[in-house]
């Protein structure tokens, strides 16, 4: 269940490198089996959500109650509590003005209080 042995075994076997543009691809299915779509075609977001959806189901947890949405506010919430720049998290998840991005993000207690820290107060 480890996700960084699980994401390292993926991009091993789907032979994906960092020169790749997507991690995440579209998968084309066979008769017998599926194979990742072509590196520039970046997998949907109704695929993802299908996919996680089932795997909810398989794991007996009611999947109407839960959707991806949390990811995007997940997302964004770590990247500002890590310190990476606006800019770039604002483009990674493609949203158009500051106003937007800032709506997603929670701030942790301790980035609250750095602003105190700097001001020493």
């Amino acid at each position: 269940m480890c996700p960084v042995k699980n994401v390292s075994l993926y991009l091993s076997k789907a032979n994906i490198t960092c020169q790749d543009e997507f991690i995440f691809r579209a998968v084309c299915p066979s008769k017998k089996s599926q194979k990742l779509k072509a590196k520039n075609t970046p997998i949907s977001y109704s695929s993802v959500r299908d996919s996680f959806k089932k795997t909810l189901e398989r794991c007996g947890v009611d999947s109407k109650k839960y959707g991806l949405h949390s990811y995007r506010s997940g997302g964004a919430t770590v990247a500002a509590n890590k310190g990476v720049k606006d800019r770039l998290f604002k483009r990674h998840g493609r949203w158009k003005s500051d106003k937007a991005k800032d709506g997603y993000v929670e701030d942790n207690n301790e980035v609250l209080l750095s602003v105190s820290k700097k001001l020493h107060l």
